[in-house]
């Protein structure tokens, strides 16, 4: 007698959590994409993780991480992809018939605590913005200078040794074609373009890191510049803040 029961549970199911991070390798989430279409197990489970992802940016300011953090957590996802994909395409494969084994953070905490998935992935969520958060805050003390934006707006320049970031409330969105450009300024010599350009959200509030060290400023100035940047200011000054 056949036993056509549902299986309770699927070795591709590990791949749930970097699939709604977006955190699969290409030919990886190719693969999970189809197998997804025939495993209700990875189904729901996709559909209680993708839960959390979906609120939990919710559930904190929004603020503009540090371009380095996300360059930092993908080399690991990375490296320890590729250390799998050298591994062969049996390595996470248990031999038959033997049950499929767990893997990574599932192997250490065991089948009595099945119910646990959605909670793990938010703690890891929340771990990655307390790392960035520790990666912010140490070293130098913090800075806050108030500064000069559009009428009604609120502007404040944070600085911590020689990096800086903007704090901008109220602030109209660039005009039509146009974004935001940061410019540096040392005494009286010509404001020096930086890489940063940002845009601002409907509700006018923008926290922007400025990529360049302050290091020799005095003033940090905002103009709106074609799509792309400028070598040099087109336009007048927006807003503005002494660094010192």
């Amino acid at each position: 007698m056949s036993d056509d029961r549902m299986p309770d549970d699927c070795h591709h199911r590990d791949d749930a959590g970097p699939w709604v991070l977006d955190a699969l390798a290409e030919q990886d989430a190719q693969a999970f994409a189809l197998h997804l279409e025939t495993c209700a197990i990875c189904r729901a489970e996709v559909a209680d993780l993708q839960v959390v992802a979906d609120v939990l940016p919710m559930a904190a300011p929004q603020v503009v991480p540090p371009p380095a953090l996300k360059s930092r957590i993908m080399a690991v996802v990375e490296s320890e992809a590729q250390l799998l994909r050298a591994a062969g395409p049996e390595a996470d494969r248990p031999p038959a018939p033997a049950r499929a084994e767990r893997t990574g953070i599932r192997a250490w905490l065991g089948d009595r605590l099945r119910p646990l998935p959605v909670a793990i992935l938010a703690t890891t969520l929340l771990a990655l913005g307390v790392v960035g958060g520790v990666l912010l805050s140490e070293g130098d003390s913090t800075d806050t200078h108030p500064g000069f934006g559009p009428k009604g707006s609120e502007v404040a320049l944070i600085t911590k040794g020689q990096h800086g970031e903007l704090d901008l409330h109220g602030m109209p969105a660039a005009p039509a074609g146009k974004v935001y450009q940061v410019w540096l300024v040392s005494g009286k010599g010509k404001p020096r373009p930086t890489h940063t350009l940002f845009s601002v959200p409907s509700d006018g509030r923008a926290r922007v890191e400025i990529l360049e060290s302050l290091k020799g400023a005095d003033r940090v100035l905002v103009t709106a510049e074609p799509s792309g940047g400028s070598p040099q200011p087109t336009s007048s000054p927006v807003v503005g803040a002494t660094v010192t």
